[in-house]
C-alpha cells in the first residue's frame, strides 16, 4: 500500500507547509532565549559596513551574502559602521547594551530565516520530483526537526546560508541535466554563483559533487558547450554583482582582476582549511583534527530516527544506481559525499555546523528509507502494526525537536551518553550561548558578584549579566564562578581551568555553563571538595 493512499496528496503538501512554519516560528522563538554566539559579531559588523559605506573590508575569509541578509534588519533600525580596526569590537559596539542589545541581535537573526525557509522549499521540490508528494512532505519533516539546521537558522552566522544553496544549486542541476535548456542553465549558474557567495566552502562541496555527478553521468555537460558557458557566465556575473562590480590588484600581484575581494578571500580560506585550528573530540585536543570528527558528529547530534531512515534510504538508492546509472537519486549520495569527504579532509573540526550543506539531501535519502520500510511492512502478515511503527518512528523526531527546544543547538542523541561535552564542544554545545541565562540566575539568587570563565565574544555586561566580570586564564578567584564547558574542556586555554574540574559543581546555566561556589581554600590550592554555600 503506498503512502499516498493513506493519505491524500493535498494533506501531504500541507503536512509540508506546518512543518515549514511550525519549524520557523520555533527558530523565531529562540531569539530572545540566546545571547550572541562567538561569531555573530564580527558577521554583523561586516554586514553593517558593506551595506552603509559599501566596502568590504573587515574580512574577507568569509563571502557577503549571508552578511548583508542578516545586517538588514540592524541596518533598518538604524545601525551604522563607526569604524573600529577591530570587527569583534566593531559587532560589540554595534550591538549597544541592554534591551537594545538584545533587539538588534535579534534582527540580525531574523535575517538568515529566509535561508531556512528556502531549505525546506528546495528539499519539498526535489523531494517531489523523486519521491512523490509523500517523500517531499517526510523529506520537508526530516529538515524540520533536524535540531542542527534549526540551531543555526537561528543565528546571525554564515553556517545556514550554505545548506540553502548547495540544495537549491543541487536541484537546478538535476533540472538542467534533464533538459538543458537556455532558461535552466542562466538559472543554474544564478545559483552556483549565489552558492559561491555565501561560504568558501560551498565551492568546494559543490565542485567535488558536481565532478561526481558528472562522472556517473558520463559527463554530460561536455557535451553542452554552449549552455556550459551561459552557466560560467551566469556564475560570474551574479558573484561580482555581490561585491558590487568591484575592480582592483590581487593582493601584492599588483594584477587586476573583477571582485579581488572574492580571491583574496579564497586564499585565505585556503590557508585557514590547511593550517589548522584548535579542536576537541572524545577528550582529546589537536590543531590538526581527526578525519574520522564529522562521522562522528553526525553520528552523535543527528536525531536517531533520521539516521535509520537514511540508512535504509541509501541501501535503496545504491541498489536503484547499480540498476539504472541513470537514477537522478544518485545525486543525493554524491551531494553527500561531497560535503563529507571536504569535511574529512579540511583541518578545522570545529562544530558539525561546516558540514550543514549534507542535511537537506540526507533528509531526502530519509525520506525514501520511510517510503521502502512501509512498502516492505505492507507486505507483511502483520501489516497493519508495521506501518504504525514506521509512522511512530518518522513522528518521533517531532517529539525530540520539541523536548530539545529551545536548546537546539547543544543537542546530542543518546549516542553520546550523558556527558556530551566529553565527546564534542565547541559551536556543537557551547559558543557562548547563555548570558542570559546566567543574567536570571545572578538576579534570582541575588549574586553580589560572579566571574565567568566563558567562551565568548560578548561583553558580559552589555549582555544583560549584572555584577559579572570575565574571570582570567589561570586565575583563581574564591566566590561564584560560572565556566563554559569549552573553556573547563581546555581548547583554547589549555589547562588553565583545568582546577575547576576538581571541584563539584553546584548548578548548571543552561547546556553550555556550570555553576560553582568556590571556597577561598579551594581557591588556592585547587583541591577536590564539594562546593556549597
Amino acid at each position: 500500500m503506498a503512502m499516498e493512499t493513506v493519505i491524500p496528496n493535498n494533506l501531504w503538501r500541507w503536512l509540508a507547509v506546518a512543518a515549514t512554519l511550525i519549524s520557523a516560528l520555533a527558530i523565531v522563538g529562540t531569539y530572545r532565549v540566546f545571547s550572541q554566539t562567538y561569531d555573530e559579531p564580527a558577521h554583523l559588523a561586516s554586514g553593517i559596513e558593506y551595506l552603509s559605506k559599501g566596502q568590504y573590508r573587515y574580512e574577507a575569509q568569509h563571502p557577503p551574502l549571508a552578511r548583508i541578509m542578516l545586517a538588514l534588519g540592524p541596518y533598518a533600525r538604524g545601525v551604522r559602521t563607526i569604524g573600529k580596526i577591530n570587527q569583534f569590537y566593531e559587532g560589540q559596539l554595534l550591538l549597544g547594551q541592554g534591551a537594545e542589545y538584545r533587539t538588534r541581535l535579534a534582527l540580525a537573526r531574523l535575517g538568515e530565516l529566509p535561508f531556512f525557509i528556502l531549505i525546506c522549499l528546495f528539499t519539498w521540490l526535489w523531494g517531489r520530483r523523486l519521491l512523490g508528494e509523500a517523500g517531499a512532505a517526510l523529506g520537508v519533516l526530516f529538515v524540520a526537526t533536524n535540531p542542527n539546521l534549526l540551531a543555526h537558522a537561528g543565528l546571525a552566522t554564515t553556517d545556514i546560508a550554505p545548506a540553502a544553496a548547495m540544495v537549491a544549486a543541487l536541484y537546478m542541476y538535476a533540472l538542467w541535466r534533464q533538459q538543458p535548456t537556455t532558461k535552466r542553465a542562466i538559472i543554474l549558474g544564478m545559483m552556483l554563483g549565489l552558492a559561491a557567495v555565501t561560504k568558501f566552502s560551498v565551492i568546494a562541496f559543490l565542485g567535488v559533487a558536481l565532478v561526481g555527478a558528472e562522472l556517473w553521468f558520463r559527463l554530460p555537460t561536455l557535451r553542452r558547450p554552449r549552455s556550459l558557458g551561459i552557466i560560467v557566465l551566469c556564475t560570474c556575473v551574479v558573484v561580482w554583482s555581490i561585491y558590487r562590480f568591484s575592480f582592483g590588484p590581487i593582493g601584492k600581484t599588483g594584477v587586476p582582476v573583477p571582485a579581488p575581494e572574492f580571491f583574496a578571500g579564497l586564499a585565505v580560506f585556503l590557508s585557514h582549511g590547511t593550517g589548522g585550528h584548535p579542536a576537541f573530540l572524545l577528550g582529546s585536543h589537536s590543531m590538526t583534527g581527526w578525519w574520522y570528527y564529522f562521522p562522528v558528529a553526525i553520528a552523535v547530534k543527528t536525531p536517531l530516527p533520521i539516521l535509520v531512515f537514511a540508512l535504509l534510504g541509501c541501501m535503496a538508492v545504491v541498489k536503484e544506481m547499480r540498476a539504472d546509472r541513470s537514477s537522478e537519486s544518485a545525486l543525493l549520495l554524491i551531494g553527500i559525499a561531497g560535503v563529507l569527504l571536504i569535511g574529512m579532509m579540511t583541518k578545522v573540526d570545529i562544530g558539525i555546523r561546516h558540514v550543514l550543506p549534507l542535511y537537506p539531501m540526507l533528509a531526502l535519502v530519509a525520506a525514501r528509507g520511510v517510503i521502502e520500510l512501509w512498502r516492505e511492512v505492507s507486505l507483511a502478515r502483520q501489516a497493519r502494526f508495521g506501518r504504525a511503527a514506521v509512522a511512530l518512528l518518522a513522528a518521533s523526531t517531532v517529539f525530540i525537536t520539541a523536548r530539545a527546544y529551545p536548546d537546539f543547538l547543544p543537542y546530542f542523541n543518546p549516542i553520546a551518553g550523558d556527558h556530551p561535552e566529553r565527546v564534542l564542544v565547541d559551536s556543537n554545545l557551547d559558543w557562548g550561548q547563555d548570558l542570559y541565562r546566567l543574567a536570571t540566575v545572578v538576579e534570582k539568587m541575588h549574586l553580589d558578584s560572579v566571574r565567568v570563565a566563558y567562551f565568548g565574544s560578548a561583553d558580559i555586561r552589555a549582555a544583560g549579566v549584572p555584577n559579572a566580570r570575565r574571570l582570567h586564564d589561570h586565575e583563581r578567584a574564591a566566590g561564584w564562578v560560572a565556566a563554559s564547558q569549552t573553556m573547563l574542556a581546555g581548547v583554547w586555554v589549555d589547562t588553565s581551568f583545568a582546577w575547576l574540574n576538581r571541584i563539584q559543581p553546584v548548578g548548571r546555566v543552561g547546556p553550555s555553563l556550570l555553576l560553582y561556589f568556590v571556597t577561598p581554600k579551594q581557591a588556592m590550592s585547587g583541591l577536590p571538595g564539594v562546593s556549597g554555600n
